[in-house]
């Protein structure tokens, strides 16, 4: 007891003398770590979001933005105008053609926030972007961004417009009906089970999709901008129902969602997405593409269409007459179509060409193999497809060979013209004289 009150005498004591009164007048400048001054990328960005559309871009690293529970990295200062620039031009800019200014400065988001690397999730996801209570948009792996890389300016947009559909959908809430088209929601979207198939046979347009319903909604907003009319038709086509009848119930709604809630036509919001990403990244969207990844689901070609060349008229009418000459009651259409499917994934086509035999009408089937090398295609005739009828094509293929050694030569595929990408053209690898056109049919 002795010692613990002669130890506290002591400490009264230290502290009694160490007591000294003074003002308060120490130099902190030595302290201030924050250095900061404005350079041309803070000016760019001011020029281009802040000023013009009250949007502050935040890319000067401060990890209490974001969670402390996860390693990120800080983005790279010259990533930062190229990805704004290319976020502006197919983002920010068809929202403004279309909606005009005054649907950017209440709905835009007022922070922009740039992450470096991506946010990796203990369910092994990663995580691309978020939007918080429809003011601010965190986008990740800025640090990757290559404007001359498609699929990476693709990633980006689409978490983007994704991002932006929550704010939009926060603002004016999703279709009650929309729900009830896939209703089989996953909490665990990435358990084995929900595949990508399985999730396309329900009618989701990803994996990602069947999380909730709100996930379901801008998912299909992100890829109908993105990825764009003509991926999405394809991946339609290549499902059945109850899938196919479902995404196309959910095309619907979501254009109908546009026009009720933000009076905006939502396909010329596409056209302008899909416009500015061609121009922004030199992507071409060719007609041999989408034969490939089966966007259309016929082609109908006319013998007395405009621009038809002369080989394919003329073999036409001799193939009519060697028709007529075989059996007399037989008149071939000046009409037929191609059909387009797949098979394991693969393309193939049946030519239908309808021909009007007495007083009935049939049709007459020639099945292919569809190969396509760039923009080069080649119908390879293949009689071991099944399901569709080929007997009595098979009959009269001598009689059809002028017209079908033109169909069947190998072919530079292209759009009609740069204007119009409901036309189609199939011109002779070799003899270029010898072309024919159709109407493309989704």
């Amino acid at each position: 007891m002795k010692t613990l009150i002669n130890y506290i005498a002591i400490l009264c004591l230290a502290m009694a003398s160490c007591k000294k009164e003074g003002p308060l007048n120490a130099n902190m400048d030595n302290f201030n770590i924050d250095s900061f001054k404005p350079g041309p990328t803070d000016e760019w960005l001011t020029k281009e979001y802040l000023d013009p559309f009250n949007i502050e871009v935040l890319y000067r690293w401060d990890r209490y933005q974001l969670s402390l529970a996860k390693d990120l990295v800080p983005p790279l200062e010259s990533k930062v105008i190229p990805a704004m620039e290319t976020v502006k031009s197919i983002w920010l800019s068809p929202y403004l053609t279309v909606a005009g200014k005054e649907f950017i400065k209440p709905y835009a988001p007022k922070q922009i926030v740039l992450i470096g690397s991506a946010e990796y999730n203990n369910d092994g996801t990663i995580t691309l972007g978020t939007a918080d209570a429809g003011r601010r948009i965190n986008l990740f792996i800025i640090n990757s961004f290559q404007k001359s890389n498609t699929a990476n300016v693709e990633q980006m947009m689409h978490t983007i417009h994704h991002e932006f559909g929550h704010i939009l959908h926060q603002n004016s809430p999703i279709p009650p009906d929309f729900p009830r088209i896939s209703p089989e929601y996953a909490a665990n979207w990435t358990a084995s089970v929900n595949t990508a198939n399985e999730a396309k046979r329900l009618g989701f347009v990803s994996r990602y999709s069947r999380s909730n319903d709100n996930e379901d909604f801008v998912e299909m907003i992100a890829f109908l901008l993105v990825e764009g009319q003509d991926w999405f038709d394809a991946y339609v086509n290549t499902t059945a129902d109850p899938g196919k009848s479902r995404l196309r119930q959910k095309e619907q709604m979501i254009v109908n969602y546009f026009k009720m809630a933000y009076n905006i036509n939502f396909r010329k919001l596409q056209a302008e997405v899909k416009a500015s990403f061609d121009r922004e990244t030199g992507r071409i969207t060719t007609f041999a593409a989408n034969l490939a990844r089966n966007t259309y689901s016929k082609m109908t070609v006319a013998k007395s269409a405009e621009n038809q060349s002369a080989a394919f008229t003329t073999a036409y009418t001799s193939a009519a007459a060697a028709v007529k000459t075989a059996s007399a009651s037989l008149t071939l259409a000046d009409q037929f179509e191609l059909r387009f499917g797949t098979v394991v994934g693969k393309p193939i086509a049946t030519l239908v060409m309808p021909v009007k035999n007495g007083s009935t009408n049939e049709e007459w089937f020639y099945n292919y193999k569809v190969t396509v090398v760039g923009d080069k295609v080649t119908f390879v005739p293949d009689n071991t497809i099944t399901g569709v009828e080929t007997d009595k094509g098979t009959k009269y293929r001598p009689q059809l060979k002028p017209l079908l050694d033109i169909i069947e030569q190998a072919s530079t595929a292209a759009f009609l013209s740069p204007e119009n990408l409901t036309k189609g053209s199939f011109k002779g690898s070799v003899n270029t004289s010898s072309y024919f056109n159709g109407t493309l049919i989704r």
